[in-house]
């Protein structure tokens, strides 16, 4: 009997046991669990606070990059040329350098070495197209659908392109007689965009060739110092021509003693291209500069794309027909206009900005490797 008693007395604590081994069990793993939960969520706000704090750091290498193009400009004359200048390493020219622990990377892209299309005849884009891989008809016809849809004055060429077609469409409407705003809206312009786009939506490659090539932005002269291939195959310069602007900021082409690696005028580039040459169009001032600034501290990484006009009259073309590109200037109260009283003290002067940020942008991801190097030699 003592025997039996002894026995259930060691299963029940055997059963204890148990019981306390698996809820230690169950525990450990809901411990852990939260644990690799904790962790993620601490990895994501530390890269999230990351972020924000190389958010202010893009602003403030933004204004450093912009304080060093407006110093260079003041002092050359007024006029920016090509990085080269200067104002392609913002921190070495004033002597700063970014927040420990912070690596900053600029890039400078003059975009006003591209055509500008709303300043674009219609003849002359019938040549861009060609240089840029279509045929003589195919260049007509991709032309004739894009002005028919930009210039009021076009006259269609072609059934397909007439502006009334757009009147009698499943929505219809009328074409805005005005230059592109986006590239997208070239979905919209029929004929046109059957060469730009593919059935999937995807750039063809006289597309991207187009998007290199052209500026949307209004401005008057493309930067010979940053010129496109487009622009000088549209031109049809010879081979002498091409190798001796390329080879002149490179080096391979003779220079003057003391000379800079740019053109400061178009006179300039002539003494070494000849007298002959098409320059029509062509200037040596930058309008219009996209910089890219990417930042990275530990894993955590940020890059800030911004389009700055410096000239005053680059811009989009007007969204309709007549309306104002310039910006209304809001008229002061009587508030603003009164003199401070005696204890007021008076409100500080604006900032005078010496350009205009067009377009900007934030992107969290690695920047994407550099392209290699184009062989600019033929």
């Amino acid at each position: 009997m003592m025997n039996a008693t002894f026995q259930t007395t060691r299963s029940r604590r055997g059963s204890v046991i148990v019981v306390v081994l698996i809820t230690l069990m169950l525990a450990s793993l809901m411990l852990v669990k939260f644990m690799e939960t904790s962790e993620v969520e601490l990895v994501l706000a530390t890269r999230t606070a990351d972020r924000e704090r190389l958010r202010n750091d893009a602003y403030a290498a933004l204004e450093t990059a912009l304080a060093v193009m407006a110093e260079i400009r003041e002092i050359d004359d007024g006029k920016l040329h090509a990085p080269a200048q200067g104002w392609g390493d913002p921190y070495g020219y004033a002597g700063e350098s970014p927040r420990e622990g912070v690596e900053v990377a600029f890039e400078f892209k003059d975009e006003s070495g591209r055509i500008s299309l709303p300043t674009l005849k219609f003849d002359d884009m019938v040549l861009l197209a060609q240089a840029l891989g279509l045929g003589a008809e195919d260049a007509r016809r991709f032309s004739d659908g894009l002005y028919t849809w930009m210039d009021a004055d076009h006259i269609s060429q072609d059934i397909e392109s007439e502006a009334s077609r757009y009147e009698r469409g499943e929505l219809p409407h009328t074409t805005p007689k005005r230059s592109l705003r986006s590239w997208d809206e070239l979905k919209a312009v029929s004929v046109a965009k059957t060469f730009v786009y593919d059935e999937d939506g995807a750039l063809t490659p006289f597309g991207s060739a187009l998007r290199e090539n052209l500026s949307l932005y209004r401005y008057t002269g493309a930067n010979i110092n940053a010129i496109t291939s487009g622009w000088l195959l549209m031109r049809k310069w010879d081979e002498f021509k091409v190798t001796s602007l390329a080879g002149y900021s490179s080096g391979k082409s003779s220079r003057a003693a003391g000379a800079p690696p740019w053109f400061r005028s178009v006179d300039d580039a002539e003494r070494i291209l000849g007298t002959k040459t098409d320059v029509e169009g062509l200037d040596a001032e930058a309008k219009l500069i996209r910089i890219t600034i990417s930042l990275k501290e530990r894993v955590a990484t940020l890059r800030l794309t911004a389009l700055v006009a410096v000239g005053d009259r680059v811009q989009l073309p007007p969204a309709a027909i007549g309306e104002s590109t310039e910006q209304p200037k809001p008229t002061p109260t009587s508030a603003e206009t009164a003199p401070p009283a005696a204890n007021e003290k008076p409100a500080d002067e604006k900032l005078n900005y010496p350009f205009h940020i067009l377009e900007l942008s934030f992107d969290g991801n690695p920047a994407p490797p550099a392209p290699p190097a184009e062989d600019t030699s033929l």
